[in-house]
């Protein structure tokens, strides 16, 4: 059971456990939201982080076939390399957890940056890392980047971490276009929603029932949080007005008590819990 469904795989050898599975990454969209032109996923397997998935887009690809008479290319080349965590730009990312933009990497030595001359070879400028799922998604650009660009992918799978690691009941991700902030996407543990269909009939919840809302920039909780950069725990939403929290109502229905907004990756993340939090709770999340 997962996710509300049942997952089903085989393979035509017999296996004596269930193997391990991961989340994927579709490198294609990354490209496409960030204007990158590559992008590689690195993993870490007996202590060593080595590239398991690459990505170019077709038309780099053609036109460094055509400039230099042969396939190779920046993320070919990338994937002979292997590096331990804390080393580069990749390791640094691996180890901290966090992200790294390098807006030139074409101007780092190879003491900071192994792949240094092979940028310089391949005409890569702006270059992202980003720890995602375990590992770290990098991408990067033939120009020069002064800011990360941001990337939109599987958002469920980082909802579930969120949940996953701060024991909240749901996690939503609130959008804003034209002023106007709406739920992207929202994720609810299972055991969450089976207790809730049992107890209720209906595959209503809190996040379902938020989907309905529009908030404006600085309305509320939420909009407030988007308004200000900053994050704001509420250790009871059902004790705030209608004014200072529009969904009060829905909070009391489905049990909400501690909520938490952080504005990140150009939105805000809201978790909550059917217990009361004193403090802001540990979480991971990827703002790619």
């Amino acid at each position: 059971f997962c996710d509300g469904g049942v997952l089903e795989f085989g393979t035509t050898t017999k296996w004596n456990h269930i193997p391990k599975v991961k989340a994927t990454i579709e490198l294609p969209s990354v490209c496409q939201t960030s204007g990158a032109v590559y992008a590689l996923f690195w993993e870490e397997s007996g202590g060593k982080l080595t590239v398991s998935t690459k990505y170019i887009t077709p038309g780099r690809a053609l036109m460094l076939k055509a400039s230099r008479g042969d396939n190779e290319s920046f993320i070919a080349k990338s994937s002979t390399v292997s590096l331990r965590s804390g080393e580069g730009v990749v390791g640094r990312v691996f180890a901290s957890k966090g992200e790294e933009l390098v807006p030139d990497v074409s101007e780092l030595q190879t003491s900071q940056f192994a792949r240094a001359a092979l940028a310089k070879e391949f005409g890569i400028a702006g270059l992202a890392a980003v720890f995602w799922n375990g590992g770290v998604l990098e991408y990067g650009s033939t120009e020069r980047w002064s800011s990360r660009p941001k990337v939109r992918i599987d958002m469920v799978a980082r909802l579930k971490a969120v949940c996953e690691t701060s024991g909240a009941v749901y996690a939503m991700f609130w959008e804003e276009v034209a002023g106007t902030l709406t739920v992207l996407e929202h994720y609810h543990p299972v055991a969450r929603l089976t207790s809730l269909r049992a107890r209720r009939g209906d595959s209503e919840t809190f996040a379902t029932k938020s989907r309905g809302f529009s908030l404006a920039v600085g309305e509320g909780l939420v909009g407030r949080v988007f308004a200000t950069g900053g994050k704001e725990l509420v250790p009871d939403a059902t004790l705030l007005s209608i004014e200072r929290f529009p969904r009060t109502q829905h909070a009391k229905e489905f049990g909400i008590r501690s909520i938490v907004c952080i504005a990140v990756g150009g939105g805000v993340l809201e978790f909550g819990a059917v217990n009361s939090w004193s403090t802001m709770p540990s979480f991971s999340f990827s703002s790619l």
